[in-house]
């Protein structure tokens, strides 16, 4: 799986780096092969996950889901996820 983070301080949190973790698991638990981008924003970060086949949207969509319902964190998933093929979701901090 390749990450690519944009706009991190030198040093985060345990417990947000304990977070990315975990979602880097889970992600990688339906497609290893996909892509994800992580972009640290003033209220929040940005995520741009892009599976290497269409066939995973989703299976990722509905683990997304379970993760951030157990963790009692709001998603905020973008409205084109079936006419780009790419899963774009928000966290506010």
């Amino acid at each position: 799986m390749l990450i690519n983070r944009k706009h991190f301080p030198p040093i985060i949190s345990d417990n947000e780096e304990l977070y990315f973790q975990h979602l880097i698991g889970v992600i990688e638990s339906v497609d290893e092969l996909s892509s994800l981008q992580i972009t640290k924003m003033p209220y929040g970060y940005h995520f741009r996950l892009a599976p290497s086949l269409p066939k995973y949207n989703n299976l990722l969509i509905e683990e997304l889901l379970k993760l951030h319902n157990l963790y009692g964190i709001r998603l905020d998933l973008s409205k084109s996820i079936k006419t780009s093929g790419v899963l774009s979701f928000k966290i506010n901090s």
